[in-house]
């Protein structure tokens, strides 16, 4: 017995067929659609995560230039103060000693200026020691450190009035931020100092909690300025701890690095590192 299989349904509308072909026109507009917007996510994907490899590149390039620049001080430092001043003893100490042999072993001149040398020496070494760490910051703390800085600046460069204000305890600073706020003043004074022909710096250190907490740096200067753009585009990457690596260790903590300046106007450095969502804690150095 055979059964009537029904057939399927088909509409004679001219008006409907075409609204069907309309319909299916318009999903498929839709996937094609869908299938672009995918590609482009695709395509943004990759380019970020180009982008960021790049970064990584680039900053992997400024750390080692900046190491390599560090060692290049060190190196001409200790070549140029303490090795002339060990040279210097040891020449006056062999001509002492060719002196006391023709005398019979007698020597009768003081070693006053060997000894002269040796505390200039001395000196020298704990200068080069304090630029690179100084012990205070393990031992006293970054307010402590701030303070000496200071007084070693004003010491150093008389004639520039150096004006410190701080709202902020040792407590509400996390320790691996200590070494980022202490270099940042560092080449902030030694910049105000070098290129700015400045006579007063005011530095300001403070914890905010407004939006947040976070610790706000300030630098400013009344020297005579210069176009921020144009030096940042040219800095020599083998200068230390520039205004570019400056900028940079205010952002592997989450912060923002602003310098204001213009030719006859000074100059306005401001640093603020967010102190909750400062994840990346970097190793001291």
């Amino acid at each position: 017995m055979s059964k009537n299989i029904p057939k399927p349904k088909t509409s004679t509308n001219p008006q409907a067929k075409g609204q069907e072909v309309s319909n299916s026109a318009t999903k498929l507009c839709e996937l094609i659609g869908q299938l672009e917007n995918g590609d482009s996510n695709a395509d943004n994907a990759v380019a970020a995560v180009n982008s960021r490899d790049e970064r990584i590149k680039r900053l992997s390039r400024r750390t080692l230039e900046v190491l390599e620049a560090d060692r290049q001080t060190i190196s001409k430092e200790l070549h140029d103060s303490i090795g002339a001043s060990l040279a210097a003893i040891k020449f006056s100490l062999e001509e002492k000693e060719m002196m006391r042999v023709q005398n019979n072993c007698r020597l009768d001149e003081s070693l006053d200026q060997e000894i002269s040398y040796l505390m200039s020496a001395i000196k020298e070494t704990k200068r080069i020691s304090a630029n690179l760490r100084p012990a205070t910051l393990d031992d006293l703390g970054l307010m402590a450190t701030i303070d000496w800085y200071i007084r070693q600046f004003k010491q150093m460069y008389g004639d520039i009035q150096v004006h410190y204000t701080a709202e902020i305890s040792e407590a509400e600073i996390p320790e691996f931020m200590k070494i980022i706020i202490y270099r940042i003043i560092q080449e902030g004074l030694s910049n105000a100092e070098k290129h700015s022909e400045a006579n007063t710096i005011h530095l300001d250190l403070q914890y905010e909690e407004k939006d947040g907490k976070r610790i706000s740096l300030t630098i400013e200067d009344n020297g005579h300025g210069f176009e921020v753009d144009s030096v940042l585009s040219n800095k020599d990457p083998l200068s230390g701890y520039g205004l570019t690596a400056m900028m940079e260790r205010c952002e592997i903590v989450g912060g923002t690095f602003n310098i204001a300046s213009a030719q006859g106007r000074g100059t306005k450095i401001t640093a603020v590192l967010p102190v909750e969502t400062s994840s990346i804690q970097p190793n001291r150095h």
